[in-house]
């Protein structure tokens, strides 16, 4: 567990949060070879790459600031042509090296085995490419399985692919989505999910990187992107410019028109979630 003070990034950390938020996020790019309707990122496919020299400069910032992980992210950053260069130049500074990817380009993962030190595949239904067996990988694997009920209506459908992830070794999380754009505010709740949640006892909840979680009777940790437990949390990246961002702008916001069945749903866990805010 974290000390209970602000970090020197200025990050103060929730007093249930489980991992250490000294972390960063680098966007090389936001280029992208997908189009999934919950991304997170509003200039997603609008191109531009991080060149090595902001790379290089950034890092500098971000060890100032005593941050330890160092995420390569985007847009999709296998499709940067330098991510293994730039990987490379993470390790020999010390950095924890975490990837989000969707795991398309195989032979830039390849590459990156062993010198990133997480490769987290965002999965959704049908991408079997994603089932790796950890004992050929020198890098940790992780399955971060994006879940909606119209990717996984029943909970046994869910267990399916998180018992497979399990058996070939592979790390696994799953995620509700962070309700950031109308997609994802439509299929933010999974109801078998978030009923476990008003189900348990409240100390098996924990704060996961802002929001509530908890674990399966399994180990592995259900992440619920709408429900917010340190909303001032400072989650930092720098843009392909190289500019540094303390907050991730979230994509098409905006556009979002309430429902009232999803408030309504909403209603129900407000008087947990302030409960465990105001711990």
């Amino acid at each position: 567990m974290l000390p209970r003070h602000q970090l020197k990034c200025g990050i103060v950390p929730h007093p249930l949060e489980d991992e250490d938020l000294r972390q960063i996020y680098f966007l090389l790019t936001y280029a992208c070879n997908k189009a999934c309707p919950y991304c997170i990122e509003p200039n997603v496919h609008s191109g531009k790459y991080m060149n090595e020299k902001k790379f290089i400069t950034a890092m500098g910032i971000a060890k100032k600031l005593d941050f330890k992980t160092l995420y390569l992210h985007g847009g999709e950053p296998t499709v940067h042509r330098d991510v293994v260069k730039y990987a490379k130049l993470a390790k020999a500074e010390g950095f924890h090296i975490n990837m989000f990817t969707n795991g398309i380009h195989q032979n830039m993962l390849e590459q990156l085995d062993g010198i990133v030190d997480e490769i987290r595949f965002s999965y959704e239904p049908g991408l079997e490419f994603m089932l790796k067996n950890q004992s050929e990988w020198k890098s940790r694997i992780k399955l971060y399985i994006m879940a909606t009920t119209e990717s996984y209506p029943t909970e046994y459908s869910l267990m399916k692919v998180v018992d497979k992830a399990i058996n070939l070794g592979m790390g696994v999380k799953v995620r509700t989505l962070n309700p950031v754009n109308p997609y994802a505010y439509k299929f933010q709740f999974v109801p078998y999910l978030h009923r476990h949640l008003l189900e348990m006892p409240e100390e098996e909840i924990f704060c996961n990187g802002n929001k509530a979680a908890y674990k399966m009777t399994n180990g592995v940790t259900v992440r619920l992107g709408n429900m917010q437990l340190n909303p001032g949390h400072l989650k930092y990246n720098v843009d392909p410019d190289g500019v540094l961002h303390s907050r991730f702008t979230h994509s098409n916001k905006n556009l979002i028109v309430p429902e009232h069945v999803i408030e309504a749903e909403k209603t129900l866990f407000q008087p947990l979630i302030e409960r465990l805010r105001n711990i």
